[in-house]
């Protein structure tokens, strides 16, 4: 399946209108429906943004003919392009170290202010 019938099953599968979705990711209506259709692709980062609106990952996203296959041997790209998935790999793991500091500071003004509570009580 590609990623644009992708991400429309996802936004049916939630109840979400096209519009609904555009405002949650910040771009007109036009665009969001470029991706469903196939019209336009997303960005990487946007292809991130939207896997976080349905809790999915962006190799959820990835069109079936992206999604590597092990065998006992070797791997096989499906005819893709190999510098492109290594292109999106890397660009994937760096968009989850920064997800992954994000987290880690949340947590730590969380124990900070866990802190100050306790001292209060």
């Amino acid at each position: 399946m590609k990623t644009g019938n992708k991400i429309r099953a996802l936004r049916i599968e939630h109840n979400f209108s096209p519009i609904q979705v555009a405002d949650m990711l910040e771009i007109s209506e036009s665009t969001y429906r470029k991706y469903e259709t196939g019209k336009n692709c997303p960005t990487v980062d946007m292809l991130n943004r939207i896997a976080q609106i349905y809790r999915k990952t962006i190799i959820d996203l990835l069109p079936d003919s992206c999604i590597c296959h092990e065998s006992k041997y070797n791997a096989t790209l499906n005819g893709q392009n190999e510098s492109v998935i290594n292109y999106l790999s890397s660009r994937i793991i760096d968009i989850y170290r920064k997800q992954i500091s994000d987290i880690k500071n949340q947590i730590r003004e969380l124990k900070k202010e866990i802190e100050i509570l306790r001292k209060y009580d």
